[in-house]
């Protein structure tokens, strides 16, 4: 165990075959408790679970009689989950079993109360807690959008393609553009291979995996991030760049929409979910046109407002020790 401020933190290795199915990883987390606990019940009168397949299920297996038990669903692969028949029981077991079931957006929460309409009174919006008081704030305004950030996976859910191919474009007309893309995954080869094909190598910087703790960094010496992912539930890299004072060049894909609602023209650009480059061009174009237009103050105080830590934590509080609020309507 170790100790992380007021909490004591136990980490439980779960093996597991990668390529097998969600039930199977779900029974392992649970065997994996079980046998540190040696019999016995999880000792606390409040369970949080974090993802329903894994900490759900356990929490509900594990957790004494009687004790409230609240699950966290954030998870992009969720539709996976439920095409397989024994997880997707174990899923609708979890939500029947557990006191709230918490997703950390409306269109994820739309989801599961399509999937389970028998439960939709139990499934609320409580969304991701954002360190927002621990991200500094750039120091000087941006004035313009030269440099470009990604940070994330390199894998195609994440538009990566089309975001080099439209850096590309916007590159022909600044010559000053720079791009830097922070992260790794199956596409990394590829866009590298690109990258020179354009005859981008010294405007574009292919980066690997940086610590969580770097990542302010690269958000402060950039001046816009593009987002062009298909489908995110929430959008932290998003958020974490809005506190940190930066614009943002996303896509309307679920999560986003929610956490830039009331500040999207201040905050920066959206663009649609489509294949092809034009959107993400004009979106750019836009932007720089308009940098006096934004207010990235104010972004950051709604973003701290809804998702800092002491918004979420008094919505929590209310959830393990009150009463359960009314069920919100889908």
């Amino acid at each position: 165990p170790e100790r992380r401020g007021p909490a004591t933190v136990t980490r439980i290795p779960a093996p597991i075959r990668a390529g097998r199915f969600y039930a199977e990883y779900a029974r392992a987390h649970e065997h994996a408790v079980r046998t540190i606990l040696r019999g016995r019940r999880l000792p606390a009168e409040v369970v949080h679970g974090h993802v329903g397949i894994y900490g759900g299920w356990v929490a509900c297996q594990l957790a004494q009689p009687g004790a409230r038990i609240f699950v966290t669903e954030h998870a992009t692969f969720l539709n996976h989950i439920l095409r397989q028949p024994d997880a997707r029981e174990m899923y609708r077991d979890v939500v029947a079993r557990c006191t709230a079931f918490f997703c950390v957006s409306e269109v994820l929460r739309k989801q599961l109360a399509e999937a389970f309409p028998e439960h939709a009174g139990k499934l609320y919006v409580v969304p991701n807690a954002v360190r927002v008081e621990e991200i500094p704030f750039r120091q000087e305004p941006v004035t313009e959008i030269r440099r470009w950030l990604y940070v994330g996976s390199f894998s195609e859910r994440k538009g990566v393609r089309w975001l080099l191919e439209a850096f590309g474009v916007c590159a022909l007309e600044n010559r000053d553009l720079e791009l830097t893309m922070v992260g790794g995954g199956p596409l990394h080869d590829e866009l590298a291979q690109r990258v020179v094909q354009l005859g981008l190598q010294d405007r574009v910087r292919l980066l690997g995996p940086v610590p969580p703790e770097e990542v302010t960094g690269y958000l402060h010496s950039h001046d816009v991030l593009v987002h062009l992912s298909r489908y995110e539930t929430f959008g932290m890299t998003v958020v974490e760049a809005l506190a940190s004072g930066i614009p943002v060049i996303v896509t309307r894909c679920g999560g986003p929409e929610e956490t830039l609602s009331g500040i999207e023209h201040v905050a920066g650009e959206f663009v649609p979910v489509v294949d092809g480059v034009v959107e993400i061009v004009e979106a750019y174009r836009r932007l720089a046109s308009r940098v006096d237009e934004l207010d990235l103050v104010t972004a950051r105080k709604s973003i701290e407002e809804r998702y800092g830590f002491a918004a979420v934590r008094e919505q929590l509080a209310q959830f393990y020790f009150g009463a359960l609020p009314a069920p919100q309507e889908v």
